[in-house]
């Protein structure tokens, strides 16, 4: 075999720059450059996010591959969008319109860089794309056509620069793609899963300065955009929330005029260096104030303010909207429950860890994909209580671990940027010992939605596990503070952290806190901490609660199943071997 052959690939190839760069640069050097860096925080995690790698960027320029097309079109959608809302109000002189070119094709491999036509057709057909669009070769089109809820227009076969066949070219148009309503959205058909819709309105400037009409807006924009990160909410696009920017709103009528079941009005007032942020979450149908929270801030650092505001409000409004529809959901009778009402029963489990809660949980989420099977989270949410099988021994059936893999892989093939999905798989992974994997679909997570209080404390919990105590506590303390009011196993990571430390008395009263007295693990710390503090009495107690919930426990099976790391691993033998308990 000749070791020098050129290697070759078919692969998906995403070719972008920016409409007008030189003019933009003639204009304002630091401005355009400012801009680009934002924009390419944009590009740059949403190709990622999309399973895409980036192969080079030079000036603002930028190559992509994906080993699908479908997701190279889609993030090139979710780019054109994000980045469309950002320039909506800009001058034309400053906006950062991105044209992109998307072509299946045959490529040459030079270490990490692709050469060859497969990625000059790529660049070509960029070209062809207006400011803000994308341009698609016929093979792409051909995979891509009746897979996404977008529309494509044939633009006819063109002859190209250095290319020496015409290359047919089709238009992507965006305003057909599903869940960025500019309007009132369609009610949802019988069985699917009908997200709560939420309008963000522009939040009002009561200082009067310009400073902080900037300020107030790209408030606003950033809280659109976290909050659209929870994939069980619909949120309305800003293009249309921004009509009522600077009118007296009735909300009842911008609830019907966009489709949404709730709104968020806010208001900005500086004094000083002294900021006062508020925010409301007001139900449209009647008017009812579901939430609303006052945020007084030094303004030393602006930039640094919206982001801790825009992230607690994300965080706050994420969990209360679904705590309300589940509440909802919870009053209505079986026979009526969507796939989505389904989905938030189920929650009841996630939260508490009863084990009586377990089967209900299942049967509905089971219910929920049948009734919806493009329902991306219940698929997530049915890989979690499919784990419990295996990670509490509740309600076990055949192989639990291939049942969760099974339905975790159809949720990120239906939403590769949930990232609740991608949380359980980092989670199912962690249970089959491949901590490296776990580590990436973690992090990834975490990127996908930095302000979901819960994703941050299940990568918290297991972290600790894997014996990273320091990044365990650091995502649980983000977790609780933007969730304050948290369920009690948040806590478990440092009820972990303690017990490496060695620090008993601090991982009893951590276990105290977390008060789950039917979990089985909050015995087994306890059982540890007690005897390892020669707490003999204590410790037998701890120990017959675990028996009378898990009557065939066996403590060195338990703790390599959870992955346990081995010098945490042997302090916990040894603390329950101290409390009377047979740890061999």
């Amino acid at each position: 075999m000749d070791d020098d052959r050129v290697r070759r690939k078919l692969t998906t190839i995403l070719a972008a720059d920016v409409a007008g760069y030189s003019r933009l640069m003639a204009a304002d050097e630091e401005g355009t450059l400012e801009r680009l860096r934002a924009s390419r925080t944009v590009t740059d995690t949403t190709i990622a996010g999309h399973d895409g790698r980036l192969v080079n960027t030079a000036g603002d320029s930028i190559l992509a591959e994906f080993a699908s097309a479908v997701e190279a079109v889609r993030c090139a959608a979710a780019i054109q969008r994000e980045l469309g809302a950002r320039n909506a109000d800009l001058p034309d002189g400053r906006r950062m319109d991105f044209r992109i070119g998307i072509h299946l094709g045959d490529v040459m491999i030079d270490g990490s860089d692709l050469l060859g036509d497969g990625v000059n057709i790529a660049a070509r057909i960029e070209a062809l794309a207006q400011p803000g669009g994308i341009s698609i070769s016929a093979g792409v089109f051909d995979h891509v056509n009746g897979k996404l809820d977008l529309a494509y227009e044939n633009k006819g076969k063109h002859q190209v620069k250095n290319i020496d066949r015409p290359i047919e070219v089709y238009a992507v148009r965006l305003e057909a793609e599903t869940g960025a309503a500019v309007g009132p959205t369609e009610p949802s058909r019988p069985g699917t899963a009908a997200r709560p819709v939420i309008a963000v309105l522009p939040f009002e400037n009561m200082s009067r300065t310009e400073d902080d009409e900037y300020f107030a807006d790209g408030l606003t924009e950033d809280i659109i955009t976290a909050l659209s990160r929870f994939r069980e909410l619909q949120v309305i696009a800003r293009n249309s929330t921004f009509q009522f920017k600077g009118q007296a709103v009735d909300v009842p009528e911008v609830g019907r005029k966009l489709g949404a079941g709730y709104v968020i009005e806010g208001s900005v007032r500086r004094a000083a260096n002294r900021v006062r942020i508020t925010a409301q979450l007001i139900q449209t149908a009647d008017g009812t104030h579901v939430w609303a929270e006052r945020y007084d801030r030094d303004m030393e650092d602006i930039f640094a303010v919206q982001d801790e505001v825009t992230q607690r409000i994300a965080a706050t409004l994420g969990v209360r909207l679904q705590d309300a529809a589940r509440e909802l959901a919870l009053r209505k009778n079986p026979a009526d429950l969507n796939a989505y009402d389904c989905a938030l029963r189920a929650r009841r489990y996630t939260t508490t860890l009863a084990r009586e809660e377990h089967a209900a949980a299942r049967d509905l989420l089971e219910k929920a994909i049948t009734l919806d099977p493009n329902y991306a989270d219940a698929y997530a949410m049915l890989a979690n209580i499919y784990l419990a099988e295996y990670r509490f021994d509740t309600n076990p059936r055949p192989d639990p671990i291939g049942r969760a893999m099974t339905m975790v892989q159809r949720a990120i093939e239906l939403d590769p940027q949930n990232a609740n999905a991608r949380g359980w798989l980092a989670i199912v992974y962690f249970f089959q010992h491949e901590n490296a994997s776990f580590e990436a679909e973690a992090e990834r997570a975490l990127a996908l939605n930095p302000n979901d209080p819960a994703t941050l404390a299940e990568m918290g919990h297991y972290y600790a596990f894997l014996g990273q105590y320091e990044r365990g506590a650091e995502l649980t303390r983000r977790a609780i503070a933007l969730n304050p009011l948290h369920p009690g196993w948040y806590r478990f990571c440092f009820a972990r952290k303690h017990l490496a430390e060695r620090d008993y008395a601090a991982a009893i009263a951590e276990v105290r806190m977390i008060n789950l007295p039917e979990f089985y693990w909050s015995w087994l710390i306890e059982a540890v901490a007690h005897g390892h503090l020669g707490e003999v009495g204590r410790a037998a107690e701890a120990i017959e609660r675990i028996r009378a919930l898990v009557p065939n426990f066996s403590a060195r099976a338990e703790l390599h199943k959870w992955n346990t790391v081995p010098d945490d691993l042997e302090n916990m033998l040894e603390g329950l071997r101290k409390a009377g308990l047979d740890a061999s």
